[in-house]
């Protein structure tokens, strides 16, 4: 097993004692941490990589991803302007996932991916549509995630809306997945749902029943994103989607519960009881003009963070979340940490799925790292952490470390030809756009 040793390294750890570590050193063996400290471990290593005084922070996880809207930026607008959400659903979204093939969802998801990464997140938790192309698509992201270097958690969303054969496969497709990838150490499956609004009650108590024959799972659903769904779940005489869920014994300790924005008191409770994990989206919530999480409910459930598709950096989305949540308070009125739930929840979250530790500069933890070429002009230190990430930080790392090993060293990608990827995806995206 290889080692290395990172040195002249400024550690900025958040939610961890100590926040901070001037002049660090970073023992690796293999993929995980062995030491970190101010102090030359001992003994001999394979590689000494000096960063030179370089600022780095624990590799970002993405809680709720969309890799295959990867290749909307520019799309052309609707023909019909959408005036709610459910139209912008019919509108666009469905459109475009309906359009996507083999090639198209290739391109989504390493151009996604190459996003992700250069932006430093390391771990994406994935939520993937493709309904003309459904076998196989996990296993296409998975080992795309595999020669990118990142974890993967992976699902694919089971609907009604495009009739029986394709829910079937849609349910097919996320069981291979739980089969296939139970073991592995970087995939972690889950079994995707749309939304409760999308399936009837023959149709989750045919997902039940399906996987309550698997060792272990948890579904990954949006949730109270929109009233539409809300009212969907009473006009089928049920008190709430969560409560419809619940029903059909669809909630348990693995599972997600995505956006959440009008959900009650008492759902917030129900999310509690089960364990399940709760996952916040307010650059996509605001694009979409849903709505906002309560402040309640995120401190309750300790919240995730996830982009929702809407972009690969998770700072950028801790710091537009903080800003947009604090546009809509007053005087002293204090803002949920989101410190806390982009370095402690959604670390928490990670390391939960995927059965090791994940998201932190710390012993045992995975080697996972975005290292940022950063000259503060001002002090770093414990108290000033804060500042520093969320308004300091601006500029993409220079380097990125997964599993152990520079995946882009000096701002250049190691594993893959950038230039082919991004050109991969002009062509499908053109192709793509064409159904517009």
């Amino acid at each position: 097993m290889s080692t290395k040793l990172l040195k002249n390294l400024h550690l900025i750890n958040p939610c961890s004692e100590p926040a901070f570590i001037e002049n660090a050193f970073v023992e690796i063996s293999g993929d995980t941490i062995e030491s970190v400290g101010k102090t030359l471990p001992a003994g001999d290593f394979d590689e000494i990589h000096d960063l030179g005084g370089k600022v780095a922070l624990p590799g970002m996880i993405n809680a709720h991803h969309h890799l295959y809207s990867s290749l909307a930026i520019g799309m052309p607008l609707p023909k019909k302007n959408p005036a709610n959400f459910v139209e912008k659903l019919t509108e666009v979204w469905w459109k475009m996932d309906l359009a996507l093939d083999p090639d198209s969802t290739k391109a989504c998801f390493e151009a996604g991916l190459l996003d992700s990464l250069k932006a430093g997140t390391t771990t994406v938790i994935d939520h993937h549509c493709s309904p003309s192309y459904i076998e196989g698509s996990l296993s296409l992201l998975a080992d795309t995630g595999e020669k990118m270097g990142l974890n993967i958690s992976l699902a694919f969303e089971i609907t009604d809306r495009n009739g029986e054969e394709k829910f079937e496969a849609s349910l097919n497709e996320n069981l291979k997945a739980l089969e296939k990838y139970s073991d592995s150490l970087h995939v972690h499956p889950t079994v995707g749902m749309h939304a409760s609004f999308t399936l009837s009650d023959e149709s989750l108590k045919k997902i039940h029943d399906a996987v309550s024959a698997m060792d272990s799972w948890g579904i990954h659903i949006h949730v109270s994103e929109d009233m539409a769904d809300e009212n969907n779940a009473k006009d089928r005489g049920y008190g709430s989607v969560l409560e419809r869920l619940n029903q059909f014994d669809l909630i348990n300790k693995n599972s997600l519960i995505i956006h959440g924005l009008h959900i009650k008191e008492s759902d917030v409770n129900l999310i509690g009881e089960k364990n399940a994990m709760f996952v916040h989206n307010p650059s996509s919530n605001a694009n979409n003009r849903v709505g906002m999480t309560p402040n309640l409910n995120l401190d309750e459930l300790a919240s995730g963070l996830g982009t929702d598709g809407m972009q690969a950096n998770m700072l950028r989305e801790g710091k537009e979340g903080m800003l947009i949540r604090s546009s809509h308070l007053s005087g002293g009125a204090s803002s949920s940490d989101y410190m806390q739930l982009l370095f402690e929840n959604n670390p928490e979250i990670a390391s939960k799925l995927f059965g090791r530790k994940i998201g932190r500069i710390m012993p045992g933890y995975q080697a996972d790292f975005a290292i940022y070429d950063y000259l503060p002009r001002t002090p770093i230190n414990e108290s000033t952490v804060f500042g520093h990430v969320f308004f300091g930080l601006s500029e993409l790392p220079s380097d990125v470390i997964t599993r152990g090993e520079f995946r882009i060293k000096d701002r250049h990608l190691l594993i893959h030809s950038e230039k082919e990827i991004k050109a991969n995806a002009v062509t499908q995206a053109e192709k793509l756009w064409s159904h517009f």
